[in-house]
């Protein structure tokens, strides 16, 4: 069973657009869950297939979002774009919030910065992890590009160590 978040219309909307729902599920007979904070699902996937530049990268994107529970997806305001949304979507703890954003994902390039130094994950070893240079005390040092299906794995185990940092403090 698939779940989808929106409202029947958006629903409708995306089941057009993507070719899907033929299999005789429509929005009247698909299980709706309701989006109380943040994105809804609809609103993730339009944003991904408008701001992503390669099916591969869109489809990883996506990949990694759908692994991640107990968050929260938004997107800032921007004056540089014609929609007025930034070109990156926040992943944020959906419990109480201390902190910002665990994780930006930039759908364009499907890159993914998280909210981790590098000695939080001084006990990890894969060339799936890159170090951003930054100044000391910085917060966002790890890079976790979606570049295949083993870096979207590695990139959910890591968003879930940025969750439980942020919900430690």
């Amino acid at each position: 069973m698939r779940i989808l978040e929106g409202t029947p219309e958006e629903i409708a909307k995306f089941l057009r657009l993507t070719g899907e729902g033929n299999d005789g599920e429509t929005p009247e007979t698909a299980d709706v869950l309701a989006s109380s904070t943040g994105m809804s699902g609809m609103d993730v996937a339009i944003f991904i297939d408008q701001r992503g530049r390669t099916p591969e990268g869109k489809e990883r994107v996506k990949q990694y979002l759908d692994q991640l529970g107990g968050v929260e997806i938004v997107t800032g305001q921007s004056a540089r774009t014609k929609d007025g949304q930034t070109d990156y979507l926040m992943v944020r703890d959906d419990g109480k919030r201390r902190f910002g954003a665990v994780a930006y994902v930039k759908p364009a390039n499907s890159g993914l910065t998280l909210r981790l130094t590098r000695e939080d994950v001084a006990d990890l070893a894969t060339d799936h992890i890159q170090f951003r240079d930054v100044k000391a005390g910085h917060q966002y040092v790890v890079n976790c590009p979606l570049t295949s299906d083993e870096a979207v794995k590695w990139a959910v185990q890591l968003t879930h160590r940025a969750l439980a940092k942020v919900r430690e403090a």
